[in-house]
């Protein structure tokens, strides 16, 4: 069988380094996760996703070019260990909140057929395959698709609980997480040892943490427009469960729906949508006709 390519830069620098290490298992499943991590991302190209319109920087430039060409941002973040270490160990959080709820018969969504591939909608824990009839020990839990088709908006939501009128987002918090995101929030539990210099106090830091962080109230609101709007699912509030990487302490946060907080989101999916159509780009709303740097990327 033919090997993989590797192509040069960051990736094969990661590669090489995989070589390195002293136990070569350790090292062969590194380049092994890395050759994965190094191919089509499977992320859908042809829509606007709900994790990059919430960010403050979103640019309708670059998402005009991306939706026109079909390919993947030039920017795409480079694949190393560590990150999809993370990713990895993200997935499985999901796995086991999920497996609890489809377990309670209190998680709907679209579930995926291993037999035939077919996916179709539940209520609640299929007893087989509606398609082949294949039992359920060949179906897996496929989320909740919310998906804009007018407005090429597509993205996922990790639950849907019918009887609580509730999406449900499953999060892991890291300290990388509380660095990127809320740095003052972490420093504030920051204390000086003799040894390791400045160290977090774990313990008060959780027993703080009260609110998800802010980025993801923002993606959840979206989802929850799109649920209300285009999915004709019944929602008002939004479930996040969250699980404390350092200690597996876990807690729950209810946010409830705003409308006006998507209604901007949506009029500007709405104007790229139509530049599209019209093969006319819109002016880079980040930093006029200048542009910024995720559209001039696409130069």
């Amino acid at each position: 069988m033919a090997s993989r390519v590797v192509k040069g830069g960051f990736a094969l620098t990661q590669y090489l380094n995989a070589s390195k290490q002293p136990e070569p298992l350790f090292g062969d499943i590194q380049k092994h996760v890395l050759e994965k991590a190094m191919g089509p991302s499977g992320r859908a190209q042809d829509v606007l996703h709900p994790s990059e319109m919430v960010k403050p920087d979103w640019c309708h430039r670059a998402a005009f070019h991306r939706l026109r060409l079909g390919a993947e941002h030039p920017d795409r973040q480079k694949p190393n260990f560590t990150r999809e270490n993370v990713f990895a160990e993200g997935h499985r959080t999901h796995d086991k909140w999920q497996q609890w709820l489809v377990e309670m018969n209190r998680l709907a969504g679209d579930w995926h057929c291993l037999n035939c591939d077919e996916t179709f909608w539940w209520d609640e824990r299929p007893e087989q395959c509606h398609a082949c009839a294949a039992n359920r020990r060949c179906l897996e839990y496929a989320e909740v698709p919310l998906n804009a088709h007018p407005l090429r908006i597509g993205g996922k939501a990790d639950g849907y609980a019918p009887r609580e009128n509730a999406l449900i987002e499953i999060k892991t918090l890291g300290l990388g997480s509380l660095r990127f995101e809320r740095p003052e929030f972490l420093a504030r539990y920051e204390v000086e040892t003799e040894e390791f210099g400045k160290l977090p106090d774990l313990t008060r830091l959780w027993r703080d943490f009260r609110r998800p962080l802010s980025s993801a109230v923002r993606q959840t609101q979206l989802y929850m427009y799109l649920a209300k709007h285009f999915e004709d699912l019944e929602v008002d509030r939004c479930i996040f469960f969250y699980d404390f990487k350092n200690t597996q302490e876990t807690k729950s946060f209810t946010v409830a729906y705003s409308e006006s907080f998507s209604e901007p989101l949506i009029e500007a999916a709405e104007i790229i949508t139509d530049c599209v159509l019209a093969d006319v780009a819109p002016l880079c709303n980040v930093n006029g006709r200048v542009g910024c740097a995720s559209c001039l990327e696409f130069k």
